[in-house]
């Protein structure tokens, strides 16, 4: 297998994103409705989120697979 270079894959969050650890549950609105949510991977000034399945967001599910990229100020730990 060839590797064509190093590539650094570390991703560093933002001062926001401290609190914000992997495994972190969360709350958040999108689409004008409150969802939760586990922080899945951490970004510079977002985080990677899974979403808690519920019956009313069946079809934001559906439709994200399940997961969405939140910024971590639109983020609150619970």
């Amino acid at each position: 297998m060839a590797t064509f270079g190093k590539f650094d894959t570390s991703i560093t969050p933002s001062e926001e994103g401290q609190v914000f650890q992997v495994d972190t549950h969360v709350k958040f609105t999108i689409y004008g409705k409150s969802q939760t949510g586990t922080v899945t991977k951490q970004l510079k000034n977002s985080a990677v989120i899974e979403l808690d399945e519920t019956p009313d967001n069946q079809q934001l599910i559906t439709q994200s697979n399940g997961v969405l990229i939140i910024n971590y100020k639109h983020m609150k730990k619970i």
